[in-house]
Parts: C-alpha cells; sequence; structure tokens
C-alpha cells in the first residue's frame, strides 16, 4: 500500500497541473495581412530632376501603400512584399 500511495500522489498532481495549464489559454496575437506586388507595376520617378547632388527617385505606388499602413517585408528581382496588421 505505501508503494501505491506514492504513485497515487504523483497520479494526483499531474492531473492537478495538467488541468491548471489546460485552462489557460495562449493570447491572440493579431494576424498579417500580405501583399505582393509584381516588379511591373512599379514605376519609380525621378524627384527634382534638376536637383544638384544624389539623383533621389519615388514610386507613387509604393507611397500610397505606406500611406494605407503597409510595410515593406521583402524585396526581389520579382516584385515587393508588404504586410499589415489585420484590422
Amino acid at each position: 500500500m505505501k508503494n501505491i500511495r506514492t504513485y497515487l500522489i504523483g497520479a494526483a498532481l499531474a492531473t492537478a497541473v495538467l488541468m491548471v495549464m489546460g485552462q489557460v489559454k495562449a493570447p491572440k496575437m493579431p494576424g498579417w495581412e500580405y501583399l505582393y506586388v509584381e516588379q511591373r507595376w512599379v514605376k519609380f520617378m525621378p524627384i527634382d530632376p534638376n536637383a544638384g547632388g544624389p539623383r533621389l527617385l519615388q514610386a507613387k505606388l509604393m507611397n500610397d501603400l505606406g500611406a494605407e499602413g503597409w510595410d515593406l517585408v521583402q524585396t526581389g528581382t520579382g516584385g515587393y512584399m508588404f504586410r499589415r496588421a489585420l484590422r
């Protein structure tokens, strides 16, 4: 009986731990929404072609996406990957 008692106590503790851990829920993290834009749809134009110094470029599409809350995640030879938090 003394030998079985230690196993019963261990089983009771394991059951209590599992019940307590089962009730804890992980917080829900907001998901992400992804957008892929192909390279051919992005047209870069000089900001000021007559300015001296470095020639800066801008793309209206990228400015519009940035204003809507999209973040540039990855860029490559094929295009651009953007993401924003789900609303």
